[in-house]
């Protein structure tokens, strides 16, 4: 592996193991720890975890197009798709019962109503992935015994002062996590 790519990775396992935002819907700062744990396998897990994460994937895209989820069939129900099918059959005489279609730039484009329901469909989607990320990634760590520990306000201040990716942010956390007392904490608040 070239030290490039290494030092990509322990960048993302420190931010893997010192997660801000451990939930879709929370601002608590938290990390995760092991008492014991030597600084490559804190590293080493971090990346296994990190990588595996991203890996879950978001469901197997059945029923969509465009983000629009195809198991509704409101878009079906006289939309303009089914005026445009009804001329395109009739040989392109609109029957009586089909809306017309004015022509003009505009005629091949989505209601607003259709391009907001494809926007939130597509956040909704966003957050399901990010969730199932991040269960993966927390299920993961409790697989290889870490523990997830909230930082006080003293703590996160100071690792506010340190870049992210820097070696002084990865000893600190590091300490943090290895620390029977933050471990103790943790423990306790359940």
């Amino acid at each position: 592996m070239n030290a490039k790519l290494f030092g990509d990775l322990t960048v993302a396992a420190c931010a893997v193991l010192g997660i801000a935002a451990c939930s879709v819907n929370t601002t608590k700062t938290t990390s995760w720890g092991k008492e014991g744990v030597s600084m490559i396998d804190y590293q080493t897990d971090g990346i296994l975890c990190a990588t595996l994460s991203e890996r879950v994937g978001s469901g197997d895209a059945a029923h969509t197009a465009g983000g629009i989820d195809g198991k509704n069939d409101v878009a079906r129900q006289g939309g303009a798709g089914d005026a445009a099918v009804a001329a395109g059959a009739s040989g392109g005489q609109s029957s009586s019962n089909a809306p017309s279609l004015g022509g003009g730039m505009y005629s091949g484009t989505v209601s607003p109503d259709m391009a907001n329901r494809a926007a939130s469909q597509q956040r909704t989607q966003e957050m399901r992935q990010k969730q199932a990320r991040l269960d993966a990634l927390k299920s993961c760590l409790v697989e290889r015994g870490y523990t997830e520990f909230e930082l006080t306000p003293e703590q996160r201040a100071e690792l506010a002062k340190l870049p992210p990716g820097s070696d002084q942010r990865r000893e600190f956390l590091y300490k943090l996590g290895t620390d029977p007392k933050n471990l103790k904490s943790a423990a306790s608040a359940k």
